[in-house]
């Protein structure tokens, strides 16, 4: 079975956050449109730094999936 990337394992955790299984998942969606609220959002912030072991600053707000990845993506660079 092939590694799910980071922005598959996103899109989960998302989806498990924000109720929005039925809503296809691209870079270009916004947060909101997938179903997520600002506790939601903090929700999936948190899930996403316990799957990838990273810590996200608070201040940092993705609005969109690819937002979402990139902030992700380079905190694992570090």
């Amino acid at each position: 079975m092939a590694e799910s990337t980071t922005f598959d394992r996103i899109c989960d955790i998302i989806r498990e956050n924000g109720g929005a299984g039925d809503v296809e998942l691209t870079l270009d969606t916004k947060l909101a449109d997938a179903g997520l609220d600002s506790l939601s959002t903090v929700e999936a912030v948190i899930a996403c730094e316990d799957e990838f072991g990273i810590e996200i600053e608070t201040e940092q707000n993705p609005a969109t999936v690819g937002e979402f990845v990139e902030l992700v993506e380079s905190l694992m660079e570090k």
